[in-house]
């Protein structure tokens, strides 16, 4: 195979192998992400629960206070009625009159209340539906991913099986020096020259290294250190 052929397919290999280990990293990293909006979910019919609870206890409590009020206006009348002097009866009538507009207002707070309760009932099958469908998805994706992992890790040991041939045609000499590019950079270890310039950081060949990398010579970037071949696709 003609050096700069094995090159690129080197250069592929890893590519590919990088591509396919990132997607079986980020499968369960997924599968987390996906858990914990199923927990927010789970938690957010919770708390929703808990604030319509709390609602309806106070407009229970309300309506305690109203009963208290009303009673306490129907004392006053009967006060009103057996007042022993017109002071007295100013003084009940008074507070029956301020008592019946507390009551009014507290009768408005309570109508409020209510109306707020049927609308947050409203909401209920919305929190429901929402546990639903981030469960679904996640069972979904668990799934997926499990088929697909599989195609993944059989791909990896063939990509694995590839890379060590390609290795093996490299030459000796250099080869400590690319395992330690790939060790350190992945598929960034190496790079196409396009235009006459390394891919990775875009630094131009001079002329020399143009003809040693056109000659089969293995040459590495002056400026990054990147394992050059020239990419006749590009």
């Amino acid at each position: 195979m003609p050096a700069t052929n094995s090159l690129r397919q080197l250069h592929l290999t890893h590519q590919q192998l990088e591509d396919a280990r990132q997607q079986l990293e980020r499968g369960p990293i997924q599968i987390k992400a996906r858990e914990s909006i199923v927990r927010k979910r789970e938690q957010d019919l919770v708390d929703y629960h808990a604030e319509l609870k709390r609602q309806k206890m106070f407009a229970d409590s309300k309506s305690l206070d109203l009963n208290a009020l009303e009673k306490k206006i129907v004392d006053l009348k009967v006060k009103l009625n057996s007042a022993s002097s017109n002071r007295e009866f100013d003084i009940f009538k008074e507070q029956i009159r301020a008592d019946e507009m507390a009551m009014s207002v507290l009768e408005d707070e309570i109508l409020e209340i209510i109306d707020r309760v049927d609308t947050e009932t409203a909401k209920q099958a919305d929190y429901e539906q929402a546990v639903v469908k981030a469960k679904e998805e996640l069972d979904s994706f668990r799934s997926q991913f499990e088929s697909k992992s599989r195609d993944l890790q059989d791909s990896i040991k063939d990509l694995e099986r590839h890379l060590a041939s390609l290795e093996s045609l490299l030459p000796s000499e250099p080869k400590q020096q690319y395992r330690r590019l790939v060790a350190s950079r992945g598929a960034k270890a190496m790079s196409a020259v396009s235009n006459g310039a390394c891919g990775n950081c875009y630094v131009n060949l001079t002329a020399q290294q143009r003809i040693q990398i056109k000659t089969g010579i293995v040459l590495f970037c002056s400026s990054c250190g990147s394992l050059l071949y020239i990419d006749e696709t590009l």
